[in-house]
């Protein structure tokens, strides 16, 4: 009998995130040791879309668990390879080869296209209703 392993998008994310963000500092320290910047966009860029982007996607299916759905894992692999072809075509700009252009340019759509199912995800996952409204928090004693 074999056992089905589910993965959340929410999971997958979060997972992402971290990666991201040893690797962003990874290179930030590399940049500083060396002294030489030229990669400071892609730096950027892995920080802010690969451990801010990818992580705040993670808790928001983590604490909706109805978005950490079909979409939510559809939204993981459009993002993953967005973003990774968006790192490389920088990337590649950056050290000067004006071939990655087109990689850079179809990397960022993707990644945009991602937010924008990350953003249908949310508004379809927070209607609001009189039965959605936050309960009450007790004072703290």
């Amino acid at each position: 009998m074999t056992q089905e392993i589910i993965v959340k998008a929410s999971s997958l994310f979060l997972r992402t995130g971290a990666l991201a963000a040893i690797f962003g500092m990874g290179l930030g320290i590399s940049m500083g040791i060396t002294q030489d910047h030229t990669l400071r966009s892609v730096h950027a860029h892995i920080n802010l879309v690969g451990w801010a982007s990818m992580f705040l996607f993670g808790l928001y299916y983590h604490v909706v668990p109805a978005a950490d759905s079909k979409l939510a894992k559809i939204h993981y692999y459009v993002a993953l390879p967005g973003f990774l072809a968006m790192m490389a075509g920088v990337a590649g700009l950056m050290l000067g080869n004006g071939s990655f252009e087109p990689l850079a340019i179809v990397g960022s759509l993707v990644t945009f296209a991602s937010m924008l199912i990350f953003a249908w995800n949310v508004f379809s996952t927070t209607k609001s209703s009189a039965a959605s409204k936050p309960a009450a928090v007790a004072p703290a004693r």
